[in-house]
């Protein structure tokens, strides 16, 4: 199992706006990220429960993901939906670069404008030698530039 990433747009371009690394590709992407300052170690947000919007699994009448949800439950299940959406596209502002958890678990995770100009600056503020060093290693050189073809949209993780 492994990680995909893909550039948030509004047309069909799949090879140029998808990247994918394996579960050991990911720890090495992780650890080269870490070593040019590319991620912060913002706590993960709460994730939210069924039970906190009063929802059980017998509020629905079909698979959870389908949204069939009884209709006298439908506001709960909206709420609940909104909740999801707000932990996996939130972000600070003052972020000084990607949130480890963000880039680590494969759930959907928004990688934010703001975050990836934060990393690719803390990148780019590295000494030439060191970068031009990491960018032996292909995967690395094509995980940057797709970062920077990200960095105007955003990235969702999968």
């Amino acid at each position: 199992m492994g990680t995909q990433f893909f550039i948030e747009t509004d047309h069909d371009a799949y090879e140029e706006e998808y990247y994918s690394e394996s579960a050991g590709g990911m720890t090495v992407l992780l650890t080269r990220m870490r070593e040019f300052g590319m991620l912060t170690d913002a706590e993960e947000p709460h994730r939210p429960y069924l039970a906190e919007f009063g929802l059980t699994l017998d509020d629905f009448d079909g698979p959870m993901c389908d949204g069939m949800v009884k209709p006298e439950k439908a506001e709960a299940f909206a709420a609940a939906q909104q909740a999801v959406q707000n932990r996996l596209e939130g972000y600070d502002p003052a972020t000084t670069g990607i949130p480890r958890y963000k880039v680590a678990h494969n759930e959907g995770f928004l990688i934010t404008s703001t975050e990836i100009a934060a990393a690719l600056a803390a990148y780019d503020s590295s000494p030439a030698e060191q970068r031009r060093e990491a960018e032996h290693s292909r995967r690395w050189a094509v995980w940057i530039a797709f970062l920077r073809k990200g960095a105007s949209a955003g990235i969702k993780v999968f």
